[in-house]
């Protein structure tokens, strides 16, 4: 199930059968004794490892291109890089 961050509009963006999903779910969590899960804490915890993980993803291809060259950076520095380029290309 995909949900869309529109960072232009500042939106987030559900298709219509979003919320049909989370009721069946919830259905078969309490079917084996779980708690339900309420749609906006699903998202909230999808996007929290999303973010995560891409912070993690964007220093391992930062030491990977590097590594192309034959040099080694510690994830401190490739962190430093990818600063450097987001503020190269005015991104803040």
């Amino acid at each position: 199930m995909r949900v869309t961050i529109d960072l232009e509009r500042d939106i987030i963006i559900i298709p219509d059968n979003f919320f049909k999903k989370i009721a069946e779910d919830n259905e078969r969590l309490e079917k084996y004794g779980a708690k339900p899960v309420k749609a906006l804490d699903r998202i909230k915890k999808s996007y929290e490892t999303a973010m995560a993980d891409t912070d993690n993803r964007l220093i391992t291809q930062s030491n990977a291109k590097v590594a192309r060259g034959k040099k080694t950076i510690s994830p401190g520095t490739a962190k430093k890089i990818l600063e450097e380029e987001a503020k190269k290309a005015g991104v803040k």
